[in-house]
């Protein structure tokens, strides 16, 4: 008489206890990381900003003023942040106020571009930065477009130079020499537009400061 198979055994539960493996160098190490990123982005947002906030209406006002005696010689110029964000106007352009509710202190960075045919890419430029070391400094340079080239694989591409105007520590900007540097780069550009052409004033940034950072970018960008 044949055998009857033997039944089959019914399958082992699995453990209810997790199985873990001991943390290892990289989990302690990241987690220490994590904790410590968190601590830094907590303590910057409760930075105090308002001697950056005072700084930056003065850079705005001061180009705006600009802007509006390029404009009445037919200079056209953009702000940013634009106008329609930080003032209020009682009578455009000349007569306005700053918005209370504009958080001056959020801005790093201010720009007045020139957009006047054949002026393109050519920019004031102030903006915060941190060094290796962790202090803010704010940085003002004069960016013009040194001409245009073609690449087989990006097309077009406009070619950038900059003259470094200031790089100093926030808190120990000079205003003074600020509105002196300013005062000599909008006459140079402003006397440029006057003559109908660059080449002086691109030779007097050359001149009197030092270079900075020279990129291509797309010649379809602003």
């Amino acid at each position: 008489m044949a055998k009857r198979p033997a039944s089959a055994q019914p399958p082992v539960p699995p453990s209810e206890e997790p199985t873990t493996l001991p943390e290892d160098d990289f989990v302690a190490s990241l987690k220490s990381e994590l904790a410590k990123t968190q601590r830094s982005t907590t303590e910057k947002d409760g930075e105090d900003f308002s001697h950056r906030a005072e700084l930056n209406r003065r850079f705005l006002q001061d180009l705006w003023e600009v802007h509006n005696q390029f404009e009445n010689a037919s200079i056209h110029l953009t702000v940013e942040p634009s106008q329609t964000l930080f003032a209020t106007f009682v009578e455009y352009p000349e007569q306005w106020m700053f918005k209370e509710s504009f958080d001056f202190g959020a801005v790093k960075t201010i720009e007045l571009r020139d957009r006047t045919q054949g002026w393109v890419g050519f920019t004031l430029r102030f903006w915060y930065y941190a060094n290796p070391e962790g202090k803010y400094h704010l940085r003002g340079v004069f960016e013009w477009c040194d001409g245009e080239s073609y690449h087989r694989y990006t097309g077009w591409m406009r070619m950038m130079s900059q003259a470094v105007l200031f790089d100093d520590p926030e808190e120990k900007v000079n205003l003074r020499e600020v509105h002196r540097v300013l005062k000599d780069i909008v006459v140079a550009w402003y006397s440029a537009h006057l003559e109908h052409g660059p080449e002086k004033f691109i030779a007097h940034l050359k001149e009197k400061y030092p270079k900075g950072a020279s990129y291509a970018r797309e010649s379809y960008r602003a």
